[in-house]
């Protein structure tokens, strides 16, 4: 008898976990930002505005400092610029 209740327990939470794992994730979207310096507003497919955001913040880092170390004072304006999207 011990064994049936366990064995049932046992199928009944497997159950309940499988059924966590599927959920749904939201379809990504394209998000536009523009930012002051940057003449085309930066697109960045994301499944949320705050990644997409994140993924656009570092593209305009990166173009605007070509991949180089800008420097402490210059480097602290571009993350102002990057981290304030015009709205």
């Amino acid at each position: 008898m011990k064994t049936i209740t366990l064995t049932i327990a046992l199928l009944v939470s497997t159950r309940a976990w499988s059924a966590t794992e599927t959920t749904v994730q939201p379809a990504p979207k394209t998000y536009s930002f523009a930012f002051k310096t940057i003449k085309e507003p930066i697109r960045a497919v994301a499944s949320s505005k705050d990644e997409a955001f994140k993924l656009a913040a570092k593209v305009c880092f990166n173009q605007l400092t070509g991949g180089k170390y800008p420097g402490e004072e210059k480097g602290l304006d571009i993350i102002d610029i990057c981290a304030n999207p015009k709205m």
